[in-house]
């Protein structure tokens, strides 16, 4: 069925001293409404001058995003943004506002993306669900460093890709916040077709008082800010040839995870018997045959605050469930338990699920994670780390997924992962899972597709996981990542409690 454009007359207001001119398009909505989080439609040719005076865009259908990660505590941040596209046959033109009261620029030296910043993401490739960047896909950051800049003048540009392109136009501010117009220029070769799609998507980072702290998305199959990594979740843009009656429709590019876990094979638990498990239902020590305590110092290459111990009263087993227990003495130091099955147990493929509730606090550092029994590759990351769950305090109910390589890790900024918000994981059990094939690694939350790593078929240096893994589980305290921001100073003891876990091959 085709889908009715409404005729909308859109009119956009912003505060800026330059020059007008008036297009034909001012007289009227000149392509379909967008599709909220999964197609913009590109009215072309138009005409748009790179002036800050919006005049040319009237006509043109905006979209609203409000959606995102939870907004920050200061309400008059990054409230909203509003977004158009257009083009002739040289640019593509994008229009973003950001409703902000609060603007935070120029303190993270590059890291843009910790700020005030806006953010368009173009696929011009003919290949709309692709899984990592190449060429003629970009990831344009315009931050608020560049309030004032006039077409012409130098624009601060970041992203993944970004140099590849000339991007030029204004920033300015706007009676509630700030905006800008840009023009992107067509790659060679690019046939601006009625129903011609592209991928695209749109972002805005807003900050309260240093650090960001909300996240704004448009694309609907972006639930988790993956689109840094991963141009398969991108919206669409469809030209729209201007006075055209015919609507395009969205093309159907199944790139929701359910449809990828499926094309890749992964099939959870779903035909798989468990092999190993501790359902915990004992008292006592974790049982000394599956379960080892690492080190006291294996917390020291992240800067923890923790002494690993292998005291009862930092693990224990009671009413049917593990508890990891880091608890603060009374001259301020950190103890805590890190165990493992490392000697007991490992596996080469699997589906690997454990059911726990998280704790909760400034600086707690909990993890479900494998690393390999054998480091074939060399010393980390070449032989690879998988990380099933990840939580920081400082982040509440927020619940990432990873995997380290000697290509993808954090100390090259190139690690593979996802974070998303799961709701109370400090107060309920849910349940952490990773597939594991020679394909790819698949993650599920509460047994829903989570996130997934494909193998690239590229060698160790991008996937070492041909080799058994064995299973970790601990509470960490402060350190590099979890307590970057600090430690709750009120915190004495922090608890992951364990309902089991289980091992299906």
């Amino acid at each position: 069925m085709k889908r009715t454009a409404k005729l909308v007359f859109i009119l956009f207001v912003a505060a800026l001293v330059c020059g007008t001119t008036a297009f034909a398009q001012s007289k009227g909505t000149i392509a379909p409404d967008q599709i909220p989080g999964i197609a913009v439609y590109v009215p072309f040719p138009v005409s748009i001058t790179l002036d800050g005076k919006l005049n040319d865009w009237k006509g043109i259908p905006v979209q609203r995003v409000e959606t995102g990660y939870p907004k920050g505590p200061d309400p008059s941040q990054n409230q909203y943004v509003d977004f158009s596209v257009a083009a002739d046959t040289k640019n593509l033109y994008v229009y973003m506002q950001s409703k902000d009261s609060n603007i935070i620029a120029g303190q993270h030296g590059q890291d843009y993306w910790n700020e005030d910043s806006m953010e368009f993401y173009v696929n011009f490739t003919n290949k709309l669900t692709p899984r990592t960047y190449s060429r003629g896909i970009f990831q344009i950051t315009i931050n608020a460093t560049n309030i004032g800049k006039k077409d012409g003048e130098k624009l601060v540009i970041t992203g993944t890709n970004s140099s590849g392109l000339s991007v030029h136009g204004c920033v300015f501010k706007t009676s509630d916040g700030w905006a800008f117009e840009v023009a992107v220029p067509l790659p060679k070769g690019l046939s601006l077709d009625h129903g011609k799609t592209i991928g695209f998507q749109v972002h805005a980072n807003g900050a309260s008082k240093k650090d960001r702290d909300s996240k704004l998305i448009w694309s609907k199959a972006d639930n988790s800010d993956s689109s840094y990594q991963d141009p398969s979740v991108f919206g669409q843009a469809i030209f729209f040839n201007v006075g055209r009656k015919d609507i395009p429709e969205p093309l159907n590019l199944a790139n929701d995870l359910a449809s990828l876990f499926k094309k890749q094979g992964a099939v959870g638990k779903t035909g798989k018997k468990i092999v190993w498990a501790d359902e915990f239902d004992y008292t006592g020590a974790p049982d000394p045959k599956k379960w080892a305590y690492d080190a006291p110092d294996a917390g020291k290459w992240n800067q923890e605050l923790q002494e690993y111990t292998s005291s009862r009263k930092n693990s224990f087993v009671e009413n049917g469930k593990l508890t990891i227990s880091a608890i603060k003495s009374s001259a301020g130091k950190w103890t805590s338990a890190r165990l493992f099955t490392n000697g007991k147990a490992d596996w080469k493929y699997g589906y690997f699920e454990v059911k726990a509730k998280l704790p909760a606090g400034k600086g707690t550092w909990p993890a479900i994670w494998m690393m390999p029994t054998k480091s074939i590759y060399g010393d980390w990351p070449n032989s690879g780390e998988i990380d099933i769950m990840e939580f920081v305090g400082l982040d509440p109910d927020k619940i990432h997924a990873s995997v380290h390589t000697k290509s993808f890790n954090h100390r090259i900024q190139t690690q593979k992962t996802r974070n998303s918000f799961i709701e109370n994981v400090t107060g309920d059990y849910h349940t952490y899972a990773m597939e594991w094939t020679s394909k790819g690694i698949f993650w599920y939350v509460d047994n829903k597709p989570f996130y997934m790593f494909e193998n690239s078929a590229k060698g160790y240096a991008e996937w070492p996981f041909d080799m058994p893994f064995f299973i970790i589980l601990n509470v960490a305290m402060g350190g590099s990542w979890g307590g970057m921001n600090g430690m709750d100073t009120n915190l004495d003891q922090a608890d992951m409690v364990v309902d089991y876990v289980r091992v299906y091959q």
